[in-house]
Parts: C-alpha cells; structure tokens; sequence
C-alpha cells in the first residue's frame, strides 16, 4: 500500500502530532522526503512529498503566508514542522495558513530526528515498490506460462481478463477480424483497429513482428495497467515469430520439393510418393493458386500472413510451399479454390497491397500440377487481385517456364529498338508491338497509330536494320514476338548489365 500521512501519525515511535484538520485525508500519499531550510524549496520539489524544515529562517508572517500557499499549490504531501531546536511551538501563522490554504501540517518533537522520519517512509516506498516489481514479474511468469502451456493465447487472454479489470480483451487483425477473445461470447464490432487508438472506453496496442503491427490487443474498458498490456503484446508478438520461423521450415521444404517437382528433377512416381508425405493426393483433382508480392521475399518469411493458425499454432490449413517471391498453395477437390485464392490475397495484403493471385484449373496427377502452376503463375501475370486461368498457351508456358531466362533475351532482342526510343523519343516498340498484334497488316497498323503508310513503312525498315531481322521471314517474327511478350511479363526489368 503506498504511504500516506494518516500513516506516519499512526506510527507511535515518531510521535507526530496533526496540526490541521487536512493530515487526515487518505488521499495524501507520500511519494518522497524532502529536509530543507531554503527561502523557497518549491523550485526543487516535484509534489507528493514530504516537506520538513525547523523554521531556522527568521521570517515574518507575510513571508510564511507565500511560502504555505506555493507548498498548498504543488501540492505536497505535507509539511512536518520540527520543534524544540529553533521554535518551542510551531508559530500560529503558520498553523493557521495551513488550515486555511488545505496544507497537512505536522509537529515533529526534537527528541525524534528528521532522519529517522526519512527512513521510515523510505523503508515503506521501497517495500511498497518492491511488492510492485514482484507482483508485476509473478504477473509476467503467469502470462508467458499461459502463452506457452497447452492453454495458448485464450489462456493468456483469459488471464489478462482477470488481472486487468477491464472488461472482455482480443486480439484482432488490422481489418477487424477478432482472432481470439475472452469470455468467448463477447462481441466485437468489426471494424479497422486505427494503431494506437481507444477503442469506446477501452484500449488497443499494437502487436508488432518485424516493426509492422500484424494484430491489436483490445480491452473493453479503459486500465491504468499499460504496462501488462506492452507485455501482452511482446511475448504474442515473439511467440507468433517463433512459430512463423517453423511454419515458414514446413513451407520452404515444400517449396523446395515442388520445384523439382516443377523442374522434373524428380521422376513423377517418386514425386507422388513424396508428396504423399506432405498429405497431398495429386492423383484426385487438385488447382493451383499462385501468389506474387513485390518487395524483398525475405518479408514473405518474416510476416505472418496466416496469423490465425499462427496463434492456433496450427499448420497451414491448405498445402502451402515458398518458391522466391511466390505462394503457391494446392486446393484440393471440395474446397473452393476461388474462395482459397481471395483469402491468399487478403492475407498478403499486409506485405503488397498490390499482391497478384492466380487459379488455375482443376487437374489431377503429377503433369496436372506442373500444367496448373504455370497456369495459374500466367493468370498472376494480369495484374493485381484474383484472376482465373485463361486456356494455357505454348507462348504462355514459354512464359512462366523457371529455366529459360525469357526476360533478359527479350531485352537483348530489343536493345536497339529500347535505346533509340528512348533517345529519339520514338515509338518503334509500339509500332512493332501493333504491327505484329494485327498479324502484319499494314493498313489496319496505320490505322491504330493513325499514321500514313510511308511513314509506317518508314519505321518497319528502322525496326529491320536496328534489330538485323526481317519482317517477312516468320522465324524472325516470331522471335520479335516473343521478345515483346517477355517485355510485357516484366516491364520494369532492366535489360542485361544495366
């Protein structure tokens, strides 16, 4: 319990006496000592403490009036007036201003040293501090063994509920979504979590992995307790850390299976067979969802995108490898794949409001999920969102195809027609591109350019010598093609060395 002036004259063995009416309120709490003779010690007191002096300044009435009201003003806890050394009897002004101003004011006999007075409220401060300290750490071994016994984050919220006094607590993600609460059957209402925001009465702290807040702890009610609650959160934010660092093992050894899987470096019957071992039956119908997020992939392995099953401490509740920059996931039949792909989008919106998702088709054994995974990576090609597979191209799976390094040949390829479109400020690539994208008729080229034909002619001989290709030979049309379809598969890639 803190110290409080009520209880420094309950304590027989400093033999203070009350010299106002106010050394009885409860409410003055003692939060230090302070032994001074200054004219005026209020520049060096804080408030809350206890203010002792003997009076040893010879001042007039006026002057103990300014002093009482500035101590009253503060407020200090209160002032303990020594007798028996300078003053035989502690002057009425002064009794009588402390009255009057709301100052507690106590008489201190010589026979007992301010010294010993200061270590009696020290001693107290310290073992009141002391039991706070002690609480708050048994209080944070309780949370931690919450957190990591078989009880999880529902046990951890159920005991914030009890300690704080605050109403019903949560977690929930950034879109609103309540991940966990205590009591089970308290509502929330579904909206944003603004960081740092009260939420009604209550409060809500961020749950922080990797400096980004992934998810909030909310109280319903306001508490005095912020420090619990910082704790709260630090030990979720770590434990969803720890068990990201295991989910994303699960993850990349799935990666790194279906990449060989994908490359066929592994023969389609060992590839069935570990598969299996991952739970996954490619022999029934299966889709592909591929995910592609901009930005450093070591951010994909950092951030939870999956927070729930985190915090569950569950496994991936669909089949769920790392490849570079890209999710793949692998729905199988009778779940909804389309559904699947949005929740992939929501969830890694968190690292790429632009995230891209595509879905292929159903298909079934091991050539059915090589055919889906480049179906559904061309699809992610559209753009940002959920796009379904279009019928899957020979130009479309040149596309998608891991080995072949179709972007920097298609930059070698239009090298020359890049560079002097970008000095000239000319459109050869787009005439190139339409030219083709009319099956090499020349009227209907001019007519989407809006250009004379000389002039279309013009460029379509520029196009020629810059690139040593000729325009009638289909090889060499094809080649061109190709290399504009790589263009726009990357079109912020840089060509080769630049």
């Amino acid at each position: 319990m803190p110290v409080s002036v009520p209880d420094l004259l309950s304590e027989p063995a400093l033999r203070l006496r009350a010299l106002s009416s106010h050394c009885h309120d409860e409410d003055r709490r003692i939060g230090w000592v302070s032994t001074t003779e200054l004219p005026d010690p209020t520049p060096f007191l804080r408030g809350d403490e206890l203010v002792m002096t003997t009076g040893m300044l010879d001042r007039d009435d006026a002057e103990w009036i300014r002093l009482l009201g500035r101590l009253a003003e503060l407020p200090v806890a209160a002032l303990c007036f020594g007798t028996g050394l300078v003053h035989r009897d502690v002057p009425p002004v002064v009794v009588e201003t402390a009255e009057r101003v709301g100052l507690a004011l106590l008489g201190s006999p010589v026979e007992v040293p301010f010294a010993q007075i200061s270590r009696w409220v020290a001693d107290r401060i310290f073992a009141e501090r002391y039991d706070a300290v002690r609480s708050a750490v048994v209080l944070q071994d309780q949370l931690v063994r919450e957190l990591l016994s078989g009880h999880g984050l529902r046990g951890l919220l159920r005991r914030l509920h009890r300690e704080l006094g605050a109403g019903p607590v949560a977690v929930v993600e950034p879109g609103g979504r309540v991940l966990a609460r205590h009591p089970s059957s308290s509502e929330w209402p579904q909206a944003g979590a603004d960081e740092g925001a009260v939420v009604d009465a209550g409060t809500s702290v961020p749950i922080v992995v990797d400096g980004v807040p992934v998810a909030w702890l909310r109280t319903r009610l306001g508490t005095m307790r912020q420090d619990v609650l910082s704790f709260a959160t630090s030990i979720i934010g770590l434990e969803v850390a720890r068990h990201q660092a295991v989910l994303n093992g699960r993850r990349e050894l799935l990666g790194q299976l279906l990449e060989d899987v994908l490359h066929r470096t592994v023969s389609d019957a060992d590839a069935r067979r570990r598969l299996t071992a991952y739970g996954l039956a490619v022999e029934g119908p299966h889709v592909v969802v591929v995910a592609r997020v901009g930005g450093a992939p070591g951010r994909l392995r950092r951030l939870p995108w999956t927070l729930g099953p985190l915090l569950e401490r569950e496994r991936d509740r669909l089949p769920t490898a790392l490849i570079d920059d890209t999710v793949m996931v692998i729905v199988p039949d009778g779940v909804d794949a389309a559904a699947a792909a949005r929740t992939v989008a929501d969830h890694l919106t968190v690292l790429d409001p632009g995230v891209r998702v595509g879905v292929g088709e159903p298909r079934r054994g091991v050539a059915g999920l090589r055919l889906g995974y480049f179906e559904a990576r061309q699809a992610a090609q559209a753009g940002p969102g959920v796009h379904r597979a279009a019928p899957l191209s020979i130009a479309g799976l040149l596309m998608g195809n891991l080995d072949l390094p179709l972007r920097e040949l298609g930059h070698a390829v239009l090298a020359p027609l890049l560079r002097h479109d970008e000095e000239q400020r000319a459109e050869l690539v787009t005439t190139l591109r339409s030219y083709l994208a009319h099956d090499c008729a020349s009227a209907a080229t001019a007519r989407e350019l809006t250009l004379h034909r000389n002039s279309l002619r013009y460029r379509l001989r520029l196009i020629e010598q810059l690139t040593g290709r000729d325009l009638d030979r289909l090889a060499d049309r094809t080649e061109l093609w190709l290399a504009l379809l790589a263009l726009e598969a990357d079109p912020a890639g840089a060509p080769p060395g630049q």
